[in-house]
């Protein structure tokens, strides 16, 4: 079974993407601002794969850390990552 593993971001800046939208009938383009804060990796098979991207993802990123206690999946200071099933 293929397994998707979600990584978060620390330090991540905003960027400017442009948008078209309709305005009184005509296509507009405005600018709007986007946090990609997340990234998904679909289709690994087995627990080597996932290492291997982990490892990918740190050298041009910064994993984020759990700040606290009140989460769900990580304790305080864990990196902020999870893997699960694909359908």
């Amino acid at each position: 079974m293929s397994k998707r593993l979600t990584v978060h971001l620390a330090k991540v800046k905003p960027s400017r993407i442009t948008v078209k939208k309709k305005k009184d009938g005509k296509l507009v383009e405005q600018s709007k601002m986007v946090l990609n804060n997340t990234i998904s990796i679909y289709g690994l098979e087995s627990e080597a794969d996932i290492q291997s991207e982990l490892n990918k993802i740190r050298e041009d990123h910064k994993i984020a850390k759990c700040p606290d206690n009140k989460r769900f999946l990580w304790k305080a200071g864990q990196e902020m990552y999870y893997v699960s099933n694909e359908k």
